[in-house]
């Protein structure tokens, strides 16, 4: 056991450096370890808040009401599950199946890397920033929290590991996978529409105090109904084993944890199940469900090749290649609930949020800030260009095609989308706030210019270097670069913060004719820059052809 251990070390070890090995392994790290910065500052301020608020309910006299705490911990994890995902690996651990395993040790390898996702991680810290604490304020209590703290926290960990693993077996056809980003979307935005709309922060009157108080009432009426509920799920059980501890009942806190303990051993055996299930070969591929859902035989379309038919002169002003592409482009965002949930999110956010900002007064920045942040969802777009093309990114290099034409189709889908956004961003604006000038309309459509062509010639160079394959039918898998993403926010948080310095430098100095011949200047520019970007897409493509087959084409 000793020798196999310190080989399975070493095995890891070579293949951790050879990966740095690779061209831009090196790069890419610096861009991980930059995002593991900033998710461990929000964790840390997260830990705070938990800790201090389940301090306060400790010394206070209130230790029933840390259920609240854990429930907030409970869906935090949930919701960074979704948005983080698992950690990435070298390889995909369903290719195990292939090897002699049993299927007790295939099932403990999956339990441990998804035990690794960031989500899980901050669900622990949380857990013990709970614990810490409790233990502050009441210290002799230090020791029963740590028990059930770390109870709830194996718990939570493993309700998020069967939760995923059965959204995973749910979301293998296009169907499921449309209904639950719907869900997901409506969830998201009726939390913000409540936030906006009975936070007293965001209401007309300056201190609210009758809408506060009443909210506050609701609050605690509708607490106290879901009270029984609460206390039989584990962040009640976990609450009310806090509760016999400080009375000194050892047996009432040993069997509410024993109760918490309960719901993480049927989440295990609920996972186990579907994982018994996936090593015996079960097939989760979108061609595998039509087969077996349909009697007669489908065609499946496992690549995506470019048929270029010729066209009489003047039928389209655009190059055969380049129609062809872009109508397979729009066929994608039509099929891909990501997209169009990138899409949509945004528009939806700034209608929520207009209203209310714009009764504040400083409507001149409304709806260039707006229009940011609805960037907000295309602009990663062009990152990750062949994402969903697979090993059908191949057949680009074979057919008789440009693939400066492949990118100038993927980059004037990504460039409609934008327009598309503009156009309902400026409606939602002139509707619940006030229309935007015809100078600040110029302005910001500029600006927004400027900022896709810069974010687009630079994702047209990042979706061949560092490309991502994309899995539709997982929703807990890393579906894009790490540095990659953060270049594309980093982009667009520079562009604003340089469109947003000069707008406020012209307010102050009540010069706003000046932006247009600046910001024109601007997009000038930036087209230039994407210009010669994608004049050399062909030789750069060729030159790294073989990274992007390397990871697009693996399985």
């Amino acid at each position: 056991m000793d020798g196999g251990a310190d080989a399975g070390a070493v095995w890891r070890h070579c293949t951790l450096v050879n990966q740095f090995k690779k061209k831009g392994g090196a790069v890419e790290l610096i861009g991980s370890i930059i995002v593991y910065l900033v998710f461990g500052c929000f964790a840390f301020g997260m830990m705070a808040f938990a800790g201090s608020m389940s301090y306060f309910a400790a010394s206070s006299g209130h230790l029933d009401k840390i259920d609240l705490v854990l429930l907030g911990v409970f869906a935090l994890c949930q919701l960074a599950n979704i948005q983080m995902g698992q950690p990435g690996t070298v390889f995909d651990p369903t290719q195990l199946i292939r090897f002699p395993l049993r299927v007790g040790n295939y099932v403990a390898i999956r339990l441990f890397f998804g035990l690794l996702s960031p989500a899980n991680i901050l669900g622990g810290l949380l857990s013990f920033a709970v614990v810490v604490g409790v233990a502050v304020a009441v210290p002799s209590l230090w020791f029963y929290a740590l028990m059930s703290l770390t109870v709830f926290a194996v718990a939570n960990a493993l309700f998020s590991q069967m939760l995923f693993a059965w959204v995973d077996r749910w979301l293998s056809t296009r169907r499921a996978r449309e209904i639950f980003t719907a869900l997901i979307f409506v969830g998201s935005l009726g939390i913000q529409w409540a936030n906006f709309t009975f936070n007293p922060a965001y209401q007309k009157k300056p201190h609210g105090s009758g809408v506060s108080m009443h909210g506050i009432n609701n609050g605690v009426s509708f607490y106290h109904r879901a009270q029984p509920f609460i206390g039989a799920l584990p962040p009640g059980l976990v609450s009310r084993a806090m509760v016999a501890a400080s009375r000194g009942h050892v047996v009432g806190f040993v069997g509410f944890t024993l109760g918490c303990a309960l719901f993480g051993a049927v989440f295990f055996a609920i996972f186990a199940w579907r994982m018994s299930v996936e090593f015996r070969g079960e097939n989760l591929s979108d061609a595998a469900n039509g087969v077996s859902a349909k009697a007669k035989p489908v065609v499946v379309a496992a690549a995506p090749v470019v048929v270029v038919a010729p066209q009489p002169e003047g039928r389209s002003v655009l190059p055969s290649a380049v129609a062809a592409v872009m109508g397979k482009e729009f066929l994608h965002v039509r099929r891909n609930t990501g997209i169009f949930y990138g899409l949509v999110a945004p528009v939806v956010f700034v209608f929520i949020f207009a209203g209310k900002i714009a009764t504040r007064g400083n409507a001149a920045w409304i709806f260039p800030a707006a229009l940011a942040y609805s960037l907000m969802g295309i602009a990663p777009l062009s990152f990750n260009s062949f994402g969903l093309e697979g090993a059908g990114v191949q057949f680009y290099f074979m057919a008789p095609v440009r693939l400066r034409d492949v990118f100038l189709a993927k980059n004037l889908v990504g460039f409609a989308l934008a327009f598309i956004e503009i156009a309902a961003v400026f409606g939602i604006i002139s509707y619940v706030a006030v229309p935007p000038t015809l100078l600040m309309l110029g302005v910001a459509v500029l600006w927004a210019a400027a900022t896709l062509l810069l974010t687009t010639a630079l994702g047209n160079r990042r979706s061949v270097t560092a490309p991502k394959k994309i899995d539709l039918g997982r929703t807990a898998s890393k579906q894009a670069s790490s540095l990659s993403a953060l270049i594309s926010l980093g982009t667009l948080v520079g562009s604003a913060a340089i469109g947003g310095g000069l707008l406020m430098l012209a307010l102050y100095l009540h010069t706003l004719w000046m932006l247009l011949p600046l910001f024109l200047a601007f997009a000038a520019g930036a087209f230039w820059f994407y210009q010669q970007g994608l004049g050399s897409i062909d030789r750069f493509a060729m030159d790294h052809r073989e990274a992007m087959f390397e990871e697009l084409c693996k399985k």
